[in-house]
């Protein structure tokens, strides 16, 4: 992958780099293995670089897994007189670059797992073309101090409480978390400088205006975090749902968007974002990576005055990160695959529904609608 800059989703144009910290990340936490509809979920693959064994298993499960591939990508099957293993090594590397030019996104292995030795696979990775995810809270948090958005509000809470219980997207306000560490260097920042203030009224009036964002922020931050870690938002999902009736266009836009997301959640009840990370086949000997919860976040508001520093800060802990973690599949050759399986359907749904809820959000999230300014 190219060293290359992310930016949001929304477009925005990559600004000039302002100081910032690397490392501030947590590392990815182990999860819990569940059940999944996807078999490949649940198996922990290794490469095969070095062979034990029975020599005639490998060489039959390996060139039985040849022979799948080049079948199911139309390629002629590399021939070799070498011993074993190079005739293994130098079939992969032949078919490894033929399956690349097919699709950049797709990388050949040789795995093995609990029950082969020693069989070809294609790795396929969900390009993301380093797009952050980023969902802003500030609006649902007005709505949620004013009685007569009650509906919206229950709305937004229920899909919340899906995105942050079951897919696993981190809220800002959680102590270690990758945009929490953002907003603590910003907290830092603005600290620092109260010396450099001079007189200037304008100037004190900003940095006024900074400090009761950052109070504002938290005292949201503080309230939002055990509603939507709250089980019980999660068991009425359904019920909210199913009991929004639209009364306009806008209310209309809502509904979509949360009956498609209910959708999601029936098919894949315990599907996590983080669950089709594979670090283990993809680029596995690179250590600095740009993780899952660094791209995937609640965070405070698009629109507030600290937008720019911290997406200078974002853009400056990635520019130079090769590697970003992204939804892997893997199909494993020693069968033919299902050509009716459709690949990331779930990813492809959820974060095209997480674009509709920020766009969604960031269209009530203005200054003018914010009561402090």
């Amino acid at each position: 992958m190219e060293t290359t800059a992310i930016v949001q989703g929304t477009g925005m144009s990559v600004r000039p780099s302002a100081r910032c910290g690397r490392g501030q990340a947590q590392p990815v936490k182990e999860r819990t293995r569940r059940h999944h509809g996807n078999g490949f979920l649940n198996h922990s693959f290794l490469p095969f670089w070095s062979f034990s064994g029975n020599r005639d298993r490998i060489v039959r499960e390996y060139f039985h897994s040849l022979a799948n591939l080049c079948g199911f990508y139309h390629l002629p099957i590399p021939p070799t007189d070498l011993p074993f293993p190079q005739n293994i090594y130098h079939t992969w590397q032949q078919v490894a670059e033929q399956v690349a030019k097919i699709d950049r996104n797709n990388h050949c292995v040789i795995i093995k797992d609990r029950g082969k030795s020693a069989v070809l696979g294609v790795v396929k990775t969900y390009d993301l073309s380093h797009c952050l995810f980023y969902i802003p809270v500030r609006a649902y948090w007005l709505w949620s101090q004013n009685a007569e958005q009650k509906r919206i509000t229950e709305l937004l809470t229920v899909l919340f409480a899906y995105l942050h219980q079951v897919v696993d997207i981190p809220f800002y306000a959680e102590n270690g978390t990758f945009m929490d560490c953002q907003y603590d260097t910003l907290e830092q920042w603005i600290s620092e400088a109260e010396h450099e203030i001079g007189n200037d009224a304008e100037e004190k009036a900003w940095r006024e205006h900074q400090e009761d964002t950052l109070y504002e922020m938290k005292r949201a931050g503080g309230h939002i975090m055990p509603i939507i870690k709250n089980p019980v938002w999660l068991q009425k999902m359904e019920q909210v749902i199913t009991d929004f009736h639209h009364r306009d266009k806008h209310e209309l836009e809502w509904e979509l968007l949360a009956i498609e997301m209910l959708q999601l959640y029936r098919q894949y009840p315990k599907r996590s974002v983080t669950d089709s990370i594979r670090e283990d086949l993809v680029y596995p000997d690179e250590e600095e990576r740009i993780r899952v919860e660094q791209y995937i976040s609640f965070y405070w508001s698009d629109r507030d005055c600290f937008q720019d520093e911290l997406m200078d800060m974002i853009n400056c802990s990635f520019q130079e990160i090769a590697v970003q973690d992204e939804p892997t599949i893997v199909h494993c050759f020693d069968t033919l695959p299902d050509t009716d399986r459709k690949d990331f359907d779930f990813e492809t749904r959820l974060f095209e529904l997480i674009e509709r809820l920020r766009d969604l959000l960031n269209s009530y999230d203005h200054e003018e609608h914010h009561p402090t300014v």
